[in-house]
This record gives C-alpha cells, structure tokens and sequence, in this order.
C-alpha cells in the first residue's frame, strides 16, 4: 500500500487509542467489523473518502486531521519551533481530557507562562 494509506491508518489508530476508543467500538460507530477497523489502521485497506469522514465524525475531528503529517500538506500552524507532531500529540492528549481536566490544564499552563 502506499505510505497515504499507511499515514491515514497510524492517525487513525493514534486518535482512537487517545480517545480510550476500542477497535471494536470505533467499527461499530462506522458499521463494520473490527478486522476492517485493524486492516485501515495498519494501511492494508485503503479508507474511502465516505468511510473517512464516518470516521472522523466517529472521532470528533475534521478529516484533515488523517493527513497534517503529511509532507504534502501544510501544516496549521505557525513556525514556533515545535515540531508539528509534537504538537498534534499535545492536541491528541488535551482533546482526550474530560472538561475539568482541561480547565486545570490550562489553568496550569498559564501559571507557568506568566
């Protein structure tokens, strides 16, 4: 398969392991079986451009997450010297966090940037 395909998969995978979702639940979300689900994330299959956004919607993100690792693709954000994926993991891990959670997140983080 093509590295795309094998990039959409780990991003996949990546979010459904920050979301504490299992393989089986993200396939009934999407309606398959959970081997569909295994077979995407190692980029044996390729995920079609419907199935995609299922899962996204699934994920709660914007379909244009599955590709920001992408050197193809621009990535979002500005040059501040951290590297972009170090960045996504820190979004993957907040976004994983329960409202509360957040709040003393960023309550933190402004404390130690003031």
């Amino acid at each position: 398969m093509q590295e795309m395909d094998q990039l959409v998969g780990k991003r996949i995978k990546t979010r459904r392991q920050a979301l504490g979702m299992t393989q089986t639940e993200l396939a009934t979300a999407i309606d398959v079986r959970f081997q569909q689900v295994q077979k995407y994330e190692n980029g044996q299959n390729r995920v079609a451009a419907s199935r995609l956004w299922q899962i996204s919607q699934a994920m709660n993100v914007p379909v244009s997450y599955f590709f920001e690792d992408s050197p193809e693709t621009p990535q979002p954000f500005e040059n501040t010297g951290v590297a972009p994926r170090k960045k996504r993991e820190l979004i993957d891990l907040f976004t994983a966090l329960s409202a509360p959670q957040q709040t003393a997140v960023l309550s933190f983080l402004r404390s130690v940037s003031d």
